[in-house]
């Protein structure tokens, strides 16, 4: 008797359990959101190390393109919930974040990473967990050449990036002699060698290729080995926190004729307050302004304004870049997503790594984007910007630099 009395005890308690546990009768390779849940995505940046500024604008601007889809109803009836992750731009902590995304089977995909080197140590996570990702931000060309077919990306390629800069200090600003630093990180030191190669192959002098300690505030022994060698121009391949620090730091040991060239990891507001006054005349390559109808853009930014009362060109530059990234996302979810008869919304993880790899003219507000057969989707040109009277301003490119820039 007391064993039948222990037996319909571990039955009740079963069924108590059972009672309030959520189903989600996942099937293997799909995600099953039943009805009153969110088709939930995640969106990796960095918020508190190398460029927190940027990191947070990618996450406000995702959070815009999630709120327009809500208002107009969600997907097929089904609200998006976005969860914000900070990889701190590093490989280890993104490593980290990727296996905690892909530990949860209700994530659908991921919008980031933001730093290229943060975005292959993730990548290889979700290529095995089968979690489709698009990033705004990764620009080293390696990102997308590794046979990934999870991996995609709206950034433009740094291979492209490096070309322009190059001929643009030789051609433009007439530099003959370059000393090139970089951060020894995927990112920086591959636009560094790409900005080396080619200045070299147009005639000009590298006569410094030096990698920095990304983690010191005083790069002043760096630059000062740099005085003997008499350069005209610095390229750095690198992101603003190190920037700040090097711009005026360059002035201090009596580098101040070196003009100042850097990367779209350095184009924002943070350069200018960081470096102040020593700011003026440096420049960074970004992406050129997009060509999308103007009201579309200002309908972006009043709706950026609206929910977090700051400017998006206050916080970093990839505001489109992060926009179209998630919007991507939903519309690929959209075209494979299924509700069953239990009104379950169903997705099919490998249909929708598909759908995302094969996008075809996206009108976005960076462009118009269609994925080739690696993941790069960007549109657009290569821009250089300059920063003058105390603000960025674009300047012209003569045509054999967007010719080269084609090639």
């Amino acid at each position: 008797m007391r064993q039948i009395k222990s037996l319909r005890f571990v039955l009740l308690v079963a069924l108590l359990v059972l009672a309030i546990t959520p189903v989600h009768a996942q099937e293997e390779g799909k995600v099953v959101i039943a009805p009153g849940e969110p088709i939930k995505l995640a969106l990796a940046t960095d918020l508190t190390n190398a460029i927190p500024e940027f990191g947070l604008d990618i996450a406000n601007s995702g959070k815009v393109a999630v709120a327009e889809v809500n208002e107009a109803g969600g997907i097929k009836g089904f609200q998006v919930e976005i969860q914000v992750e900070d990889d701190r731009c590093t490989g280890d902590d993104a490593t980290t974040v990727a296996n905690r995304i892909a530990s949860d089977p209700q994530v659908v995909a991921v919008v980031g990473h933001i730093c290229s080197g943060a975005t292959v140590s993730a990548s290889d996570v979700y290529e095995e967990a089968r979690i489709p990702m698009m990033s705004p931000s990764a620009t080293a060309a390696g990102v997308t050449e590794r046979g990934l077919d999870v991996m995609n990306r709206v950034a433009f390629r740094d291979d492209v990036q490096g070309v322009v800069a190059a001929n643009y200090l030789y051609k433009v600003l007439g530099v003959t002699k370059l000393a090139v630093l970089h951060d020894n990180d995927t990112y920086g030191l591959g636009l560094a060698e790409v900005v080396q190669n080619t200045f070299t192959e147009l005639g000009g002098e590298v006569v410094a290729f030096q990698g920095i300690n990304p983690d010191d505030q005083d790069f002043r022994p760096v630059l000062t080995s740099l005085v003997p060698l008499a350069p005209e121009a610095i390229y750095f391949g690198g992101y603003v926190q190190q920037a700040v620090l090097l711009v005026p730091q360059k002035n201090d040991v009596g580098l101040q004729d070196a003009i100042f060239f850097s990367d779209d990891g350095v184009y924002g507001e943070a350069l200018i307050t960081g470096a102040g006054d020593a700011a003026e005349g440096a420049y960074a390559a970004f992406a050129e302004q997009p060509e999308t109808d103007p009201e579309r853009l200002e309908a972006f930014v009043d709706k950026y304004q609206e929910m977090f009362d700051i400017l998006p060109s206050d916080l970093g530059p990839f505001h489109y870049h992060a926009y179209d990234s998630t919007k991507m996302i939903l519309n690929a979810i959209e075209a494979v997503s299924v509700v069953d008869d239990a009104g379950n919304m169903v997705i099919d993880r490998e249909e929708l790594i598909q759908a995302l790899r094969n996008t075809t003219e996206y009108d976005g507000l960076t462009g118009v984007l269609t994925c080739d057969d690696k993941g790069d989707c960007g549109a657009g040109s290569i821009a250089v910007n300059l920063v003058e009277d105390g603000e960025w301003i674009n300047v012209e490119l003569p045509e054999d630099l967007v010719e080269a820039e084609a090639e």
